[in-house]
């Protein structure tokens, strides 16, 4: 029991060193790095336990009060990696459960230590309220779990698989709970026996969870290092069909695209388009609805990865949308939107005569940085921020006007 409790906290240790060395996370991986520690703590009380302890009552008759939060994390993992702006703090209600028996677990665990006469009848207590909630918490949440994975994108192939064999795990206890209740294998093996059959199995579980997060988590540092494969795209792109393009209509534009591009020494060849214009089109046009709609640009952690999830669209084909067809790279397309909503915050402060704080109209535009909105504003208007204001707006209406045309004809699709 002991050998199997501390490979499995060292690989949530391991796992866990991956995560936080790792510079490039997913939005959903504070969950995954959440559940990590709850399963590193887990198994080091319990390691510490059998190793230190000679203790019964500590060793085989308490449950453990992190069981209970298993459930909920991975639920919220499940929720974070379908919608990006899924907030989970706003369901931290759920690990109330999970910091009451905490707190219950240290006091009987003390209790035991220092003076364990009459701790029977409080933990006979603690061990069947805990036992009701933890199976209920691993029935409801890994279920919950498993309806999300089948509606998130193929290209979140990795992570649906994941969340799937999580959950599975998490349903075996309650699986072998049902099994005790409903049959006499409690009398065939004999109360201990049994117990420690159900807790080798749940640490051999929190092993293989551990090992699981470490392949997901070295498949996709190796899938960062590597070139993404094209992968064929939906017959319809929320709506927009994709055009039948015949083979002669194809020779025809590659014909074109070479006879207009001719690559020399100064110039290398384009890149290979792995969309067709129509296709490009479509994306572009999902994108500017997105953007005028949703403002997802005023997320200061919007990422390529992030926005390819919002348009459902896989990050090399949006990268190419980007860069081919709109000729701009992510980070100019998003700085246009934000440095567009910004402008037309100013000029609505000064239509009404109101001095704003251009930083926090910044911050709510979407940038992050004081020093990258100041550059990329004077870079767009020729002024600084302050210097801005300063305009008489008369003087500066048409330049307003020039700007918005200018940045409206950069960030829409061709």
């Amino acid at each position: 029991m002991e050998y199997i409790i501390i490979i499995g906290a060292f690989q949530a240790l391991l796992a866990l060193c991956l995560f936080v060395a790792n510079r490039q996370k997913k939005p959903a991986d504070n969950l995954l790095t959440w559940i990590l520690i709850c399963l590193f703590t887990h198994l080091s009380i319990k390691f510490i336990i059998y190793a230190a302890s000679g203790n019964t009552l500590l060793k085989m008759g308490f449950n453990t009060f992190i069981d209970l939060g298993y459930g909920p994390l991975l639920w919220m993992y499940a929720r974070k990696v379908q919608y990006d702006r899924y907030r989970p703090v706003q369901h931290w209600f759920l690990l109330l459960p999970t910091f009451a028996a905490g707190a219950m677990y240290t006091a009987i665990s003390l209790k035991i230590v220092i003076d364990p006469t009459g701790v029977e009848q409080w933990l006979s207590l603690y061990n069947e309220i805990t036992q009701y909630l933890i199976i209920a918490s691993m029935t409801i949440f890994p279920v919950l779990s498993l309806r999300i994975s089948p509606q998130l994108p193929a290209f979140w192939k990795s992570e649906r698989q994941l969340i799937k064999k999580i959950a599975l795990l998490f349903l075996v206890i309650p699986a072998l709970w049902m099994v005790t209740k409903t049959t006499n294998v409690s009398e065939l093996l004999g109360d201990a026996t049994l117990n420690l059959t159900i807790r080798l199995i749940a640490y051999s579980n929190s092993l293989i969870i551990c090992l699981l997060i470490i392949q997901y988590r070295l498949e996709a540092r190796m899938l960062m290092k590597s070139p993404a494969a094209p992968e064929p795209l939906p017959s319809a792109l929320n709506g927009y069909p994709t055009p039948a393009v015949l083979q002669e209509e194809k020779e025809s534009l590659v014909l074109t695209v070479a006879a207009a591009i001719q690559p020399t020494e100064e110039q290398p060849a384009p890149r290979k388009s792995t969309l067709t214009t129509l296709q490009q089109e479509a994306i572009a046009v999902k994108l500017s609805v997105l953007m005028q709609e949703k403002k997802v640009y005023t997320d200061p952690e919007l990422t390529l990865e992030k926005l390819s999830t919002l348009v459902k669209t896989p990050r090399h084909h949006l990268s190419e949308v980007l860069n081919q067809h709109l000729h701009q790279t992510f980070y100019q397309y998003i700085n246009d939107h934000r440095m567009k909503e910004v402008l037309h915050l100013l000029d609505h402060c000064r239509q009404h005569q109101v001095t704003p704080n251009i930083l926090s109209l910044a911050y709510d535009a979407g940038f992050n940085s004081k020093s990258s909105f100041n550059q990329y504003f004077k870079k767009t208007t020729g002024y600084t921020p302050t210097e801005y204001l300063k305009q008489p707006r008369k003087a500066e209406l048409n330049r307003i006007t020039a700007t918005f045309i200018s940045l409206q004809q950069t960030i829409q699709p061709h």
